[in-house]
């Protein structure tokens, strides 16, 4: 619907133009949105107030001339006034909102689909976890954020490709093999030390003993045995991060390896053609690159005194290959500790001539845990945090990705244990999964009744004239909008709250026939039964699509 006015609006405004109402000049963006009052009518715009500058005109005088030559032939528009300082408020006529209930039941799994993102393709990098212990609450946040934008991308045209970046060069990984090698010393040698800054937690003794068994460490050198260690660790390590994510319901179409990188001398490479263009140079035995020339505080250093590169010159690297294989846009999902990093890596791509705007990057705030009324801090397993896979476990996928998603990326989360365990409205998951639910059951109490669909839709859905009825249509006609603005601002977070209002504004009218029989889904009324079994399997289908691009199942009964 909305787009549809878009479309009305764009053309009025044309036309004007063409007629020398208004200056031919390039359109400005508007927004077009749902008033908070009703008696607003069912949208509202402030296109004429962002032409007033360009237009050098008022506001008022500007929606004026476009009210009195409104191009709506079909005749969508019932009402349309001008309001305060130069907004116009629509109303749309009834049989538009009749004829978009139809559309949801008609298209089914494909409501809310577009084609808004067709030729841009797109990388979404997430999770990307040092495969040196389990995944934390951090990470699942990151998961549940990636995955549910990438099927929200995918669902409105972009394509789009999933990447997972295995941080396996470097100093970590030498320092998990060391504590896995000192954990299995410790078992015959109490006293054996174990590396400063190691790792610890029941899953590198858990490791110690695997690794033991698969390999004699007693018969290598201790040099031989740490590396040992430190391979298969590794390994063991990103298998089990790839099992969680797959329980996770997180799949990933690539997963690329920084020591890939080192290996294939892509690193190397990378700074050769960067110093080529003058942007590399050398300074008290370091290799920095410029960096300050292109909006960070300072140059950074990429290859030390001592010959080792740093992460940074590996992230160039990885970020320019990405760029290398043509996607329009790449997308980072990062912890909020990166904060300072990301100024740094886009200047580095800005100095090899990339536009920096080519990279976004969303941060993530800490998820903390509760029970019981107090936070949980520590781990069985991982000692210091609580995994993923003890949160699954304990309160199922469904629950944990979605409250995962019930606040903006940018904000700190609280994860309540006892709240999403608990069969009521307070818990959101189960608020919105029973939504589904319970029209389900209302199909099958129909069916045991001799109801069903109506043949011609059309001719019956003239009885839906309550007002929470009318309301329920607006929300879900403004479903595939709202999927799209998610996928240009990158917040699938808002179809959390989407459903939310939607399940309760479904519930609401469901109560009304426990007080008014006539207001019944199912009664007496063949017609108007049929009429709001229509509605219903409306509902139905706009919690399902909406549970599915959160990676959630809709269960049919609860």
């Amino acid at each position: 619907m909305k787009k549809k006015l878009e479309g009305i609006l764009n053309k009025t405004v044309e036309s004007c133009m063409g007629m020398g109402k208004l200056k031919a000049i390039p359109l400005p963006e508007y927004a077009i949105e749902v008033p908070e009052n009703a008696n607003h009518g069912h949208f509202a715009t402030n296109l004429p107030m962002v032409m007033a500058s360009s237009q050098r005109r008022a506001p008022r005088e500007i929606a004026g001339i476009i009210l009195e030559h409104m191009k709506d032939p079909g005749g969508m528009i019932e009402k349309k006034e001008l309001a305060g300082p130069g907004f116009i408020n629509f109303t749309i006529a009834r049989r538009e909102w009749l004829n978009a209930l139809h559309s949801i039941v008609r298209l089914k799994e494909d409501y809310g689909r577009s084609t808004m993102g067709q030729g841009q393709k797109i990388l979404v990098e997430f999770v990307s976890a040092n495969p040196t212990g389990p995944l934390h609450l951090g990470h699942g946040r990151g998961a549940a954020l990636g995955d549910t934008l990438c099927r929200i991308l995918s669902f409105t045209g972009h394509e789009v490709v999933r990447e997972f970046y295995i941080n396996d060069a470097g100093q970590q990984v030498r320092l998990l093999g060391e504590s896995i090698y000192s954990r299995w010393r410790q078992m015959s040698e109490k006293d054996y030390p174990f590396p400063e800054g190691g790792y610890h937690g029941d899953y590198v003794l858990e490791l110690a003993r695997e690794i033991a068994r698969e390999t004699d460490l007693g018969s290598l050198p201790p040099e031989e045995a740490v590396a040992r260690c430190a391979g298969l660790g590794k390994q063991k390590m990103q298998d089990e991060i790839e099992r969680d994510l797959a329980d996770f319901r997180v799949p990933f179409d690539v997963w690329s390896s920084e020591s890939d990188l080192y290996a294939s001398g892509l690193v190397e490479r990378t700074l050769a053609q960067m110093r080529a263009k003058g942007e590399v140079y050398e300074k008290d035995g370091a290799v920095w690159i410029k960096t300050s020339s292109f909006g960070d505080d300072k140059d950074r250093v990429v290859r030390k005194q001592d010959g080792q590169y740093t992460y940074f010159a590996s992230d160039i690297s990885y970020h320019l290959e990405k760029w290398k294989r043509g996607f329009s846009k790449a997308i980072n999902i990062w912890g909020a500790d990166h904060h300072g990093y990301v100024l740094r890596v886009k200047a580095a791509l800005s100095a090899d001539g990339l536009d920096g705007a080519w990279l976004s990057v969303l941060l993530l705030q800490l998820v903390k845990l509760w029970k019981g009324g107090q936070e949980i801090k520590m781990s069985k397993r991982a000692g210091q945090y609580v995994t993923l896979r003890e949160l699954m476990d304990e309160v199922g996928v469904d629950a944990v990705r979605f409250v995962f998603l019930t606040k903006h990326h940018d904000s700190p989360l609280d994860f309540d244990i006892d709240l999403v365990k608990r069969h009521d409205s307070d818990n959101p998951v189960y608020y919105v999964q029973y939504a589904h639910a319970r029209i389900c059951s209302i199909f099958r109490k129909a069916a045991e009744e001799g109801y069903a669909l109506p043949e011609e839709p059309l001719a019956v859905l003239d009885r839906l004239v309550l007002e929470e009825e009318m309301a329920l249509i607006r929300i879900m006609a403004q479903f595939p909008s709202l999927l799209e603005d998610m996928a240009r601002k990158s917040e699938p977070h808002r179809l959390t709250y989407y459903l939310t209002d939607l399940a309760s504004m479904f519930h609401k009218y469901f109560n009304l026939g426990t007080k008014e029989p006539a207001k019944r889904i199912v009664g007496a009324d063949r017609s108007l039964s049929e009429a709001r079994l229509f509605l219903a399997e409306a509902v139905r289908t706009v919690v399902q699509n909406g549970l599915s691009l959160l990676g959630i199942s809709a269960p049919e009964r609860m």
